[in-house]
C-alpha cells in the first residue's frame, strides 16, 4: 500500500512531463485531492492536504502575488503547488523557488500542452486505489485483532494477499500517540482533518522506515495508534528490531517535533492465529510505560517482569487486600502526620538499598534518611534489611501502580 505524496506523485503513471522544481524539503506532504484553482479567493475553502493546480491566468507576471499565494496555501497546510508553465507563467520564479525551498513547501512545474484533466484524474485515481487498499487491510487486520475468527486457508490466503508471509517470524509494534488529543485539537478544539493528517504522517513515516530495511509491513491506525505486524529476521532478531523502533522514534521526532510517541512490542511468533496475543502483549508493555510515567519511549513485555502477572490476576479485591496489609500503617501514618515515608520507602527500594543514591534522589541528608528507615521499619514491624520483605513492599508498590 502507498500513501500518495508529492515525492512519489511522479513514479504514477503518464507523470513522465511533471517537474519537481523546488521545496523537496516536503516531498513528504500527503496529497488528498488535487484541485484546480485560479482566484487566490478560494483559499479560505481550502481543508489542507489539497494539490493546487495554476495555469497563472490570473497572476500573470505578478510575481508578488504568486509569492503571497505561495505563503498562504502553505499556511493552510496545502499539499503543494503545480504551475501548468506557457502563456501565462512561463517558468517558476527564482523567488518563488526560494520562498518553497525556506518553506518546504513544494512546486512543480507541467507543461501546458498536458491536460490538467488528465493529469488529475490520474492522481485522483491513485488516491482512490491507496484508499481502498488501505480500507481494506484495516478490515482484515480487525478482524485478526478484534474479532473471533477461525483462522483457516482463506483467512490465510488474505494475509498473504497483504504480504504475510507463513514462512517467516514476526513481531508484533503498538505505536502510541502520548499527546495525540491535545496535538489534534485547534485552540482547544478538536479537530478532524488535523487527526486525519497527524496518523497519516506517522503512518508514512513507519512505511518509509520499513522500505529502507527492505520490510514488507502489514498495519492499521487504529484511534491514537498503529498496530504492525513486523518481520523479523532469526538471525539477529533483537538488534534489527531495536533498531527498527529506534529510527521510527528519530525520524517522528525530527519530522513532527510536536508529536511524542511509545512504542510497546510484544512476543515474536509464527503462526497467524497467535498475532492477536502477541498485540495484546505490546499494549500491556504500553500500560507499563504510562503506570510507572516512564520517560523511556520503548517497553517490551518481556521485560515487565511482576506485571504480566498482576495482569493475568483477575481478583482486584485481592490485590487491594494485599496492596493494604502491606502498606496500609504507613499510608495512614503519612496522612495523619503529613509526612513522607510511603515515598521514601519507595525510592529507597528503586535505588536497590543504597543509602547515598536514595539520599540523592529525595534531597536529603544520609543521616536523615537513615532516621527515616528506622521510623518506617518501627511502624511496620519490619526489617529492612531482609530480601523477602523487601520483595513483598516492591510488589505492593508495583500492585499500587497496576490499580491506579
Amino acid at each position: 500500500m502507498i500513501i500518495i505524496n508529492c515525492g512519489n506523485i511522479k513514479n504514477l503513471p503518464s507523470m513522465e512531463n511533471l517537474k519537481f522544481v523546488s521545496g523537496k524539503g516536503g516531498s513528504d506532504r500527503i496529497i488528498k485531492w488535487v484541485h484546480f484553482m485560479e482566484n487566490p479567493g478560494y483559499i479560505d475553502w481550502l481543508k489542507g492536504g489539497e494539490l493546487i493546480l495554476i495555469t497563472g491566468i490570473l497572476l500573470g507576471k505578478n510575481v508578488e502575488a504568486l509569492l503571497d499565494l505561495i505563503t498562504k496555501l502553505n499556511n493552510k497546510n496545502v499539499a503543494g503547488l503545480v504551475i501548468n508553465v506557457g502563456p501565462y507563467i512561463q517558468e517558476t520564479p527564482k523567488e518563488a523557488k526560494e520562498l518553497s525551498d525556506s518553506l518546504g513547501f513544494p512546486i512543480f512545474e507541467l507543461p501546458f500542452e498536458v491536460k490538467l484533466i488528465d493529469f488529475s484524474q490520474n492522481i485522483c485515481k491513485a488516491i482512490f486505489t491507496s484508499k481502498i487498499e488501505k480500507d481494506s487491510m484495516d478490515s482484515f487486520m480487525r478482524d485478526i485483532i478484534f474479532g473471533d475468527l477461525t483462522y483457516n486457508e482463506e483467512i490465510l490466503s488474505r494475509a498473504m494477499f497483504y504480504g504475510y508471509d507463513p514462512g517467516k517470524e514476526y513481531c508484533s509494534l503498538v505505536v502510541y500517540i502520548d499527546n495525540f488529543t491535545s496535538v489534534a485539537s485547534l485552540n482547544g478544539i478538536w479537530d478532524e482533518e488535523i487527526a486525519l493528517r497527524i496518523k497519516q504522517q506517522v503512518e508514512q513515516i513507519i512505511i518509509k522506515i520499513m522500505s529502507r530495511y527492505n520490510k514488507n509491513t502489514i498495519h492499521i491506525t487504529q484511534s491514537n495508534s498503529i498496530i504492525i505486524m513486523l518481520p523479523v529476521q532469526e538471525k539477529d532478531k533483537k538488534n534489527n528490531v531495536d533498531l527498527i523502533i529506534e529510527d521510527i522514534i528519530k525520524e517522528v521526532h525530527i519530522r513532527l517535533k510536536e508529536l511524542e510517541i511509545s512504542i510497546g512490542i510484544g512476543s515474536y511468533w509464527k503462526e497467524l492465529n497467535d498475532f492477536k496475543k502477541s498485540v495484546y502483549k505490546a499494549q500491556k508493555a504500553l500500560k507499563i510505560l504510562k503506570i510507572n510515567g516512564s520517560k523511556n519511549k520503548i517497553c517490551k513485555y518481556s521485560d515487565i517482569g511482576i506485571y504480566r502477572l498482576l495482569f493475568e490476576l483477575e481478583k482486584v479485591d485481592e490485590m487491594k487486600s494485599l496492596y493494604e496489609e502491606i502498606l496500609g500503617r504507613l499510608i495512614k501514618y503519612d496522612k495523619k502526620n503529613s509526612t513522607d515515608l510511603v515515598n521514601t520507602l519507595e525510592v529507597y527500594i528503586n535505588e536497590d538499598c543504597n543509602l547515598i543514591r536514595s539520599s540523592e534522589e529525595l534531597f536529603i541528608h544520609k543521616n536523615t534518611l537513615k532516621y527515616r528507615i528506622k521510623r518506617i521499619e518501627a511502624i511496620l514491624s519490619c526489617n529492612l534489611k531482609n530480601l523477602e520483605q523487601i520483595l513483598n513492599f516492591s510488589i505492593a508498590f508495583k500492585i499500587g501502580k497496576f490499580l491506579s
